[in-house]
This record gives C-alpha cells, structure tokens and sequence, in this order.
C-alpha cells in the first residue's frame, strides 16, 4: 500500500473527485479530502491509498503540477506522523494564574 498526500486542493473538489481522478492509474483504496470539523469546509488537502506503489509513484508524477481551477496540485509519498519534522512550538510563558488578571 502507498499513501499519498495532495495539498493545495480546490475547496470544490470531493473525496469521490480524487478517487476518480487516482483510480485512471489504479486500484484506489482509500480517498478523504480533509474537512473542518467546525465550519465544515475542505482544509484543501486530502490522502489516498493505493493498493500498487509503481501505479501511485505513476499518478504523483502525471498529477503533480496540474493546474485544478486555477491551483497547481502538490502531490507526494505521505509520510508517517511520527517521521514528521517538529512544528514550531510557541515557547512564550502562557498567563496560567488568573492573579494578574484586572477588570
């Protein structure tokens, strides 16, 4: 299985869109855009899951690039959580104690 990750989505295109799209090259078997949990909207990013690693490194390199409703897709090999450079962390003091706090 090879997991792929797309970024710079259109906010129209569905889960069943990148299926489609991915499945001209092979077996799909997985396909999320990523939505919001409040607004409900698509983040612009999504993943799939490919059954055959030459027919996914095939797709990312005839898809990547393309130019979907006026945004170049950015396509690759996802890579696990865990093997992720850190984010930056906001190391400033957080106000815990509610003693300086004035009305």
């Amino acid at each position: 299985m090879t997991n792929i990750f797309i970024a710079n989505l259109d906010w129209e295109i569905t889960s069943d869109d990148l299926k489609a799209t991915f499945s001209t090259f092979g077996k799909v078997t997985y396909a999320h855009v990523v939505y919001d949990k409040i607004t409900k909207k698509s983040k612009g990013f999504g993943y799939i899951e490919m059954e055959n690693t030459d027919e996914a490194i095939s797709a990312i390199q005839a898809l990547s690039g393309l130019e979907v409703n006026g945004r170049k897709l950015d396509i690759k090999i996802a890579s696990p959580k865990e093997n992720r450079p850190n984010k930056m962390v906001d190391s400033s003091p957080k106000n815990t104690n509610f003693k300086n706090y004035r009305r």
